[in-house]
């Protein structure tokens, strides 16, 4: 488990002033299943709502999470209307209890957190209040449970998006713009937790300056803000940091394997030797015209379309998750 780095610069150029251990989630826990990708429009909410359901309907209790904070549309792909909105946990006051806004569907083994109304108090919410939602997911009772996110890169998306390491699944299309933007949101989210981790502005500032990790790590062997042994031990930290995430990729809207393949290798290729990050191949969808079928009429593909092959991708990204 790596610590929180805490710097300043001084006359000696960086020095470290207090080093703190990052908060480890407890193993009892449920499984959490971050979904971005970066672009808007690629699938991240409907392929979120099938995969619940697919894995909800073998047995496993699953808590799917609208965590999109300004335009959330779980709902209206789940065919639910709920109720009770987000909102109300980030506005309650004192201890907060996301199980204020759980709610049933119309699946077995199936609950959901809605997203907000989109107000501005709740679509930006603190720091606190985004770790107080993150630690009250991993209080929740499921075995599972899955966050959709908001497209693009955001701070809430980022921070939400990093809550855990190797369950990331990043969703993209095979065109390049993409692949391309699927890039540049795990960059920008590696750059997040770099800037968390160590906690200072001077690290911010380069960051800033830099496109790949490659490149701020060559800043940093050459930077006169670090002293020699600091610049050997903070290079090491960043590929430690890089390497311990372990996004997963799914490609959707694949007209055939070979195309998802060669897109997920493209997306890989770039995190590789920009970033020092390996993303994991975790399966495909296919093309299918009965999709936006399904989305208008508010029952889920896994459900109205059983037997297309689009449902069975939903099913075997689900078996190599482990649900089976």
């Amino acid at each position: 488990m790596l610590a929180g780095i805490f710097l300043s610069v001084g006359s000696g150029g960086l020095r470290l002033i207090e080093e703190r251990p990052l908060p480890q989630i407890a193993r009892q826990t449920p499984q959490i299943l971050v979904v971005g990708g970066g672009k808007g429009g690629v699938g991240k909410t409907c392929f979120s709502v099938n995969l619940s359901i697919e894995i909800a309907r073998k047995g496993w209790r699953v808590i799917l999470v609208d965590a999109d904070l300004s335009c959330s549309n779980v709902e209206t792909v789940l065919g639910v209307e709920a109720q009770v909105k987000l909102d109300v946990f980030f506005l309650q006051r004192g201890g907060k209890d996301l199980n204020a806004v759980l709610c049933d569907t119309q699946y077995e083994n199936l609950k959901l957190i809605p997203g907000t109304t989109g107000l501005l108090d709740v679509a930006n919410p603190k720091y606190q209040q985004k770790a107080a939602f993150i630690r009250e997911l991993q209080l929740l009772e499921a075995d599972l449970i899955i966050v959709d996110l908001d497209a693009g890169a955001h701070l809430n998306t980022l921070d939400f998006f990093l809550m855990t390491d190797t369950n990331g699944v990043l969703v993209i299309t095979p065109e390049k713009t993409s692949i391309d933007n699927a890039f540049k949101f795990l960059r920008a989210a590696l750059f997040r937790k770099i800037e968390r981790f160590y906690q200072s502005p001077e690290v911010a500032l380069l960051l800033k300056r830099t496109e790949s990790l490659r490149d701020f790590i060559a800043t940093v062997k050459t930077s006169e803000l670090f002293e020699p042994e600091m610049r050997k031990q903070i290079c090491g930290e960043l590929v430690a940091i890089a390497r311990g995430i372990r996004p997963r990729i799914v490609v959707n809207r694949a007209r055939n394997a070979y195309e998802a393949q060669i897109a997920a290798n493209i997306l890989s290729k770039f995190a590789r030797q920009n970033l020092m990050i390996e993303p994991e191949s975790l399966g495909f969808l296919y093309f299918d015209k009965c999709v936006p079928e399904a989305i208008n009429s508010g029952t889920p593909f896994v459900v109205s379309y059983p037997k297309q092959k689009i449902t069975a991708c939903v099913a075997d990204i689900a078996n190599r998750l482990g649900f089976f």
